[in-house]
């Protein structure tokens, strides 16, 4: 089977992989991979296989809207490879669960901003000196963006020094209209997102004391490794897996630091940080879809929807007075 690259590059590539399973499969099955032979049976074994596997039903679906994007391309271009139709044609996805964001409340919002004031003290070894790679401001600043701004991870790594507006840090500190400007979301997608007091001052002091160490070689990258890492990238631009370890480790110190279980946030993800602000959003504006889609960059009602839901912990505060 072969995928020519007619969408964007990640698109690309995992139909390609999707398809390379279905074609594993017939093999597997068969001992031949002939679109020909291939009937819905066997797209509907395909599915169960997969879901045999452990893959969550989203990912399954995904699989099968790969496949069916390209058995549709066939039978239109070449309909004597199916003489008894499109395979996937009609074959039912499967029935997704409820769609439960994870949001910190309020009180967990509070303790992790407190922690996060506090980093340099956890990034201290035992002498007091910091370690060579420590980066407890430009950590800081991550924190603070991801719940100001609900980025996703991907879209917070792209960021470029050049997005930020105003650029000045002392200016930075001061503009109440500071944002991060030409997002680039999923599908082509570019939006402006806008930044709160915490994560004005946070960035600016990233800005000031930390990011210049770091960018001894022309780079645009806004959030940088240490250069003393070995494994550092030409450009010196954080890698997605950065992120998410910076924030395990985070969700890590929290927890030890706070008595109350229910207080507890590990294991710390982005999206825990994208779901906290986004329902914070709709709140604020009323679950204004349209605001909601400018600013997490979402089309999907589906998603768009699973912000203006509460988790459980907060619909069960709404009743305790009732």
């Amino acid at each position: 089977m072969v995928v020519r690259p007619l969408r964007s590059t990640a698109s690309t590539t995992k139909l390609t992989l999707h398809l390379e399973r279905f074609q594993h499969f017939l093999l597997t099955s068969y001992g031949h991979d002939r679109l020909s032979r291939c009937g819905q049976r066997d797209v509907i074994a395909w599915q169960q296989s997969l879901k045999a596997a452990g893959l969550a039903a989203t990912t399954i679906n995904n699989h099968l809207a790969s496949l069916s994007t390209f058995t549709t391309w066939v039978h239109a271009g070449y309909p004597q490879i199916f003489p008894l139709g499109d395979p996937a044609k009609g074959i039912r996805a499967l029935a997704l669960p409820p769609l439960e964001p994870r949001t910190l409340d309020a009180d967990q919002v509070r303790s992790l901003k407190n922690l996060c004031d506090r980093l340099p003290i956890y990034h201290q070894r035992h002498d007091g000196q910091p370690y060579a790679t420590a980066r407890p401001l430009r950590d800081r600043a991550i924190i603070f963006v991801l719940l100001s701004t609900g980025l996703r991870r991907e879209e917070l790594v792209n960021l470029d020094l050049d997005q930020v507006e105003p650029p000045d840090p002392t200016l930075l500190r001061l503009a109440r209209k500071a944002r991060l400007v030409r997002v680039k979301g999923k599908g082509q997608t570019e939006r402006s997102v806008f930044l709160s007091a915490d994560a004005r001052h946070a960035l600016a002091a990233y800005l000031t004391t930390e990011r210049p160490r770091d960018a001894q070689a022309p780079t645009r990258a806004l959030f940088l490794s240490a250069v003393e890492l070995a494994a550092r990238g030409i450009d010196g631009r954080l890698s997605p897996r950065a992120i998410n370890l910076i924030l395990e480790q985070i969700g890590r110190w929290h927890d030890a630091d706070v008595m109350n279980p229910q207080r507890r946030i590990m294991p710390l993800r982005p999206h825990d940080l994208r779901h906290t602000f986004a329902f914070q959003l709709a709140q604020t504006t009323g679950a204004d879809a349209y605001e909601l889609e400018r600013r997490l960059g979402h089309r999907s009602q589906r998603y768009i929807q699973r912000y203006t839901n509460p988790p459980d912990a907060i619909a069960a505060g709404y009743v305790e007075t009732f």
